[in-house]
């Protein structure tokens, strides 16, 4: 049989060993494993940032993958390391609200407090707490390496989420931030800035059903209308300020073939309005 993928996404960076020693690790207990990285770029310790790409990305893989998930501030502290078991995947992470992403695909609606949640029925999880499974000796500052990825491959050799730790029904939720809109106006937030310099919002492209001729309003500056792509055949040219529905299903504002972030000098939490009629 095949192993499941194990798919990491991590704050570690690339410049460090530690994204490709938990590789060794899990390759150490289950040489046939296949491995892809998410992303290891998350800003370091944005546990938000986290959860709403792992949340957006997941449902791209096959429904048995593994999912290492760690961007872990307080690790060694009494934060517990679990293993959710979803629909789309399993997800091995700290339990700090990284998973809100995941979790909230199956939610009713949004919480609106951080903190713990009961799980909705489609969901289980364990509280990691045998041993048994991990990497000896346990570094208080590496889980990653010696919990999280032990756990995960050992689940690609078919070991049941119950032998690892004892079933828990609730999880810590961080709500995700949602746009609001009030008449013709959706006021939203930057999440995040990509490889490219461009700042993805938290406005879906689910909302923003709106005229191409909108406006968005980013730092007192003013984008007329929407493009399809980012060298838009509309007029765009090199260095334009421009906005569009990104491939990930939300608004981003960009610099056709330049650096947005920069150019705004802006980065996330930065506001973001979507004017959809005339004052």
């Amino acid at each position: 049989m095949t192993s499941p993928l194990l798919v990491f996404t991590t704050d570690f960076g690339l410049s460090d060993a530690y994204a490709g020693v938990m590789k060794g690790v899990a390759l150490t207990i289950n040489p046939d494993l296949c491995l892809i990285d998410l992303t290891h770029q998350i800003l370091p310790q944005n546990i938000a940032q986290g959860s709403f790409l792992l949340g957006i990305n997941h449902r791209y893989f096959p429904q048995d993958a593994i999912h290492v998930a760690v961007v872990d501030p307080g690790v060694g502290t009494d934060r517990r390391p679990v293993l959710l078991s979803t629909p789309r995947g399993r997800f091995v992470a700290p339990d700090n609200g990284l998973l809100s992403g995941v979790i909230s695909g199956y939610l009713e609606s949004d919480p609106t407090d951080s903190g713990p949640i009961s799980l909705p029925p489609e969901l289980s999880a364990v509280h990691l707490t045998n041993p048994e499974y991990w990497r000896h000796p346990v570094s208080q500052t590496f889980h990653g390496r010696d919990v999280f990825t032990p756990v995960a491959a050992h689940l690609s050799l078919g070991v049941s989420p119950e032998d690892m730790g004892e079933l828990i029904d609730s999880l810590v939720y961080l709500p995700i931030p949602q746009p609001v809109q009030t008449g013709g106006i959706i006021t939203g937030r930057v999440i995040y800035q990509d490889v490219y310099g461009n700042l993805v919002t938290n406005i879906s492209a689910d909302i923003l059903m709106v005229p191409k001729s909108a406006d968005v309003l980013i730092k007192g500056r003013s984008i007329h209308g929407l493009q399809s792509t980012f060298n838009d055949a509309n007029g765009t040219t090199n260095g334009k300020l421009i906005a569009l529905a990104g491939s990930h299903g939300y608004l981003e504002v960009a610099v056709s073939n330049g650096h947005a972030a920069q150019f705004l000098e802006v980065s996330a939490g930065e506001p973001v309005e979507v004017v959809t009629e005339p004052a």
